[in-house]
């Protein structure tokens, strides 16, 4: 795929990355979405010239300012992990590259007034986006913080299925849980923890805890499949996926009188740094994380 070389190249690569999350509605890592793009887009000299100041090729830069709008503009949703459209993003993909820009100008324009900050006299659309300063502490910020969380990726990505499932168990440990059940490799029959919140199990509820580590979203029928074995009266649902859920996943966990709890990878890394310190020494050694602090930019 090839873009005009115009100022409108920035916008066109964060279109593709609007077709590729349209494509993948869990959403994508940044760092698959660098090498799909990469992979997809006939990029030359221009495009990959180290930039100075950030030591990024020029089309990660013109895309992190893109993307960056297109947060602001409500059609883009980014955690340190994942990146993934709002519905609005959804019907954005489908935009041409100028219908595209003017959106993005329109909706960062918007964002940006509403911060309070004045307008300038003879300020326009286009100058609210375009007049604003090289993002280079943002990008640098944002880099590290995909670079970090890549390697964080990575490390789990090669832990086997009983490797993740026994630092869920020792999560729900230092939260202050007793482990009695943790299920050996094969069937588990849907259950792969039992946690109580007293030693005895006398107190309710009991938690029962399903682990699916892959990159594949845990669906719908799987989320239906724990609620089906919960005891109502005495038990809820706890369901942690290291390669996330679909949207109907989602809806099912809402649905019905049963609790069901979602923990996606994200929410399982900010578990495990909240309660680090009371995570069992055997379970560190496998994730061992040091906080590292920046000073963040300006929004």
């Amino acid at each position: 795929m090839a873009f005009p070389k115009t100022t409108d190249r920035g916008v066109a690569l964060f279109k593709t990355v609007l077709e590729l999350l349209k494509e993948k509605p869990e959403g994508l890592r940044p760092q698959e979405i660098y090498k799909e793009i990469a992979s997809r887009v006939l990029l030359d000299d221009s495009d990959n010239e180290v930039m100075s100041g950030s030591g990024l090729p020029r089309w990660r830069v013109r895309l992190h300012f893109q993307s960056v709008a297109g947060t602001k503009a409500a059609l883009l949703n980014k955690t340190d992990g994942l990146w993934s459209l709002t519905e609005e993003g959804q019907k954005a993909a489908d935009l041409s590259v100028d219908e595209l820009k003017k959106l993005l100008r329109s909706r960062y324009r918007d964002w940006k007034w509403g911060q309070g900050r004045p307008k300038a006299p003879h300020e326009t659309e286009e100058s609210a986006v375009e007049d604003a300063p090289a993002p280079i502490a943002s990008l640098l910020f944002a880099d590290a913080k995909e670079r970090a969380r890549a390697e964080i990726d990575e490390h789990l990505d090669r832990l086997e299925w009983d490797e993740f499932q026994g630092l869920v168990a020792a999560l729900l440990e230092a939260m202050g849980y007793t482990t009695r059940f943790n299920a050996p490799p094969g069937p588990d029959r849907g259950t792969d923890i039992l946690a109580y919140v007293d030693p005895l199990g006398a107190r309710t509820p009991h938690i029962r805890v399903q682990v699916k580590h892959r990159n594949q979203a845990a669906s719908r029928e799987e989320i239906a499949a724990l609620r089906g074995i919960i005891r109502g009266d005495r038990e809820i649902g706890v369901f942690v996926s290291s390669g996330g859920f679909t949207k109907d996943a989602k809806r099912e966990a809402g649905n019905g009188a049963v609790h069901i709890d979602l923990i996606d990878l994200d929410r399982f890394l900010e578990l495990w740094l909240q309660h680090y310190e009371r995570i069992p020494q055997k379970a560190k050694a496998k994730l061992r994380l040091e906080p590292v602090y920046f000073l963040a930019p300006e929004s």
